[in-house]
């Protein structure tokens, strides 16, 4: 648990000395702030057992073979909506929703096909069909010049801490974690802190992560805490591991709008998990 623990603080502590903005891909694009990665709410999926072996924790996680940490910071819009962007310097009376994820994930996509490109419209391609026998469904077997573009799906499971600020002095540095500390402690900015796991849990997960509370040094640490002694749990028989869709990379554009019709999709037709 100590070296688990230990590589979780040194990769929150690395990212934070440096500042970590939100991750720079090959999708990223500066000038349009919707493009990258998006966390979302963990939604349900289907696990697909290939090779129908006994599953255990073990065989879920070795599902999930990609892990990452990626911090993304939003501005929370006049219509509540959130504007993820790249500037990570918080502006005197404005709100911010700072977001740190660690997951461990498989990859899944759908299509999408534009309408109207221009004005950022399209539509979601179905990725399955009412088969013969009665409540199951067939994939659509779909050749790669169908839709316009592919947007990826994280599926799998992680742990998430969302620092929710209102700025009162402009010059906050936002991703920074223990920046954040320092400033809440200073009255430069106020908020609160919290601590969700992602398609984890089980009795002994639910003791450890910390009530919502306030942002200071000391609460920033003991989340880190939390959600180290969480990951160090990931392999316990007694964890429950359920995987779910846990983020997105938005490549196409477009307001907030998108990431919802991305959300709405998901929930119609869930992406899959498959088991080999």
């Amino acid at each position: 648990m100590k070296i688990h623990l230990s590589f979780f603080i040194a990769a929150i502590v690395f990212s934070s000395c440096n500042s970590v903005k939100i991750p720079k891909t090959l999708g990223d694009t500066s000038n349009a702030s919707s493009y990258g990665y998006h966390p979302i709410d963990p939604l349900p999926v289907w696990t697909e057992n290939l090779k129908e072996r006994e599953i255990d924790n073990g065989v879920l996680l070795g599902s999930m073979p990609d892990e990452t940490i990626r911090l993304a910071i939003a501005e929370v819009t006049s219509d509540g909506a959130l504007k993820f962007g790249s500037t990570s310097v918080g502006v005197a009376n404005h709100n911010y929703v700072v977001i740190l994820d660690y997951i461990k994930y498989s990859t899944d996509f759908f299509r999408v096909e534009f309408i109207n490109e221009e004005k950022g419209e399209f539509k979601v391609l179905p990725r399955y069909e009412k088969s013969e026998i009665e409540n199951s469904y067939d994939p659509i077997i779909r050749s790669t010049d169908d839709g316009d573009a592919v947007v990826p799906v994280y599926v799998g499971v992680g742990l998430r801490l969302t620092a929710n600020i209102m700025v009162n002095k402009t010059g906050v540095d936002l991703g920074n974690l223990f920046s954040i500390g320092a400033n809440a402690s200073s009255n430069n900015i106020a908020g609160t802190l919290t601590v969700q796991t992602l398609g984890i849990s089980g009795d002994n997960i639910s003791s450890i992560i910390p009530m919502p509370s306030e942002i200071n040094p000391t609460t920033i640490q003991n989340a880190i805490l939390a959600l180290g002694t969480i990951k160090a749990k990931l392999y316990d028989p007694n964890t429950v591991i359920t995987p779910r869709a846990v983020g997105v990379y938005n490549y196409i554009g477009g307001s907030s709008k998108t990431i919802n019709k991305f959300v709405s999709s998901i929930l119609i037709e869930r992406p899959k998990l498959s088991i080999y």
